[in-house]
């Protein structure tokens, strides 16, 4: 049976339309368990309310918002003990194409090594993401030259390489992680990595993802035989300028913990960071109101022995 979780804030209408594309495409056994991360706009109660007494779906509320590796810990938890052989973790806004989920397991379970698979992902015009598959371990060099604007110069033709734009995305690819929208592992490696690291409240996770993986035994693989819409990161609309202050302080984490990385080689991407928040205040009044909240929190992560604060 495969597990599948949705990890839900203030999306019920996504959550359902993803539940729905999942029943009319997937052939094998599944249970869909839906995490309400403690939106405060009664999804909770909405999505019980549409799924409470459906067999395929269980419906779980946690009471504080903890962010996405927290929330789908949750999930992925109650999956493992229900038995799930495999793992599909799931963003709300993900709609499924016809035999999308099949496909993913038979890829896995026909694959020894093989631990985790991700589909081709397609906006809404049915155009593939360019930035779904990184084929190289996250270093300083790649947050730099791939992941910033300095993305523009190529050097050394980093940003390329970094995300496979020149290798086909209609075949097969071994990756080193994939985007953390949509992604299938067997319960074998799920088992090793599971919980995932929480101090992260989003973004990064990916990253941390790819490094237990490897860590652990197991390949990861973009399998473009399966396809998936993704709606725009409808999922994460609610946040605001909160999305920068949580990229900014996962990735400060991120470098200082699992690169080891000294706040001397972090502090070019903290002030580009920095900087692109700055811009957007000139934007947007949500910037400005949290201008004080990102240079409190972003300081101390960066000010840390650990990059926590």
């Amino acid at each position: 049976m495969i597990g599948i979780i949705i990890l839900n804030y203030m999306t019920s209408e996504e959550t359902y339309d993803c539940v729905m594309s999942i029943r009319s495409t997937c052939k094998s056994g599944y249970r869909i368990y839906v995490v309400d991360n403690a939106s405060p706009d009664g999804s909770l109660e909405r999505l019980t309310d549409v799924f409470g007494s459906d067999g395929d779906v269980v419906v779980i509320g946690s009471q504080v918002n903890k962010g996405y590796s927290a929330g789908n810990n949750i999930g992925i938890l109650k999956a493992l003990e229900d038995g799930c052989t495999h793992i599909l973790v799931s963003n709300s806004d993900i709609i499924y194409h016809e035999g999308a989920i099949d496909r993913l397991k038979g890829f896995l379970y026909g694959n020894m090594k093989a631990g985790i698979a991700g589909p081709k992902i397609l906006d809404e015009n049915g155009d593939v993401s360019e930035i779904s598959r990184i084929f190289v371990k996250t270093g300083i060099r790649e947050k730099l030259f791939a992941t910033t604007r300095l993305r523009s110069l190529n050097l050394m033709n980093i940003h390329r390489t970094y995300y496979g734009l020149d290798k086909s995305f209609d075949e097969v690819q071994k990756v080193y992680h994939l985007v953390g929208c949509c992604f299938m592992m067997k319960r074998e490696l799920a088992l090793k990595v599971v919980p995932f690291d929480e101090n992260t409240f989003l973004y990064e996770e990916e990253l941390i993802l790819g490094i237990a993986a490897e860590k652990a035994g197991y390949d990861t693989y973009s399998y473009p035989y399966s396809e998936v819409t993704h709606l725009g990161e409808r999922s994460s609309r609610n946040i605001g300028a909160n999305a920068l202050i949580h990229l900014v302080c996962s990735e400060i984490y991120y470098c200082r913990r699992y690169l080891n990385a000294s706040r001397l080689r972090v502090f070019p991407i903290y002030m580009i960071r920095s900087m692109l928040y700055l811009e957007r205040c000139l934007k947007y009044r949500s910037y400005r109101i949290n201008l004080g909240r990102y240079i409190r929190e972003s300081a101390r992560r960066f000010l840390s022995s650990d990059g926590l604060g």
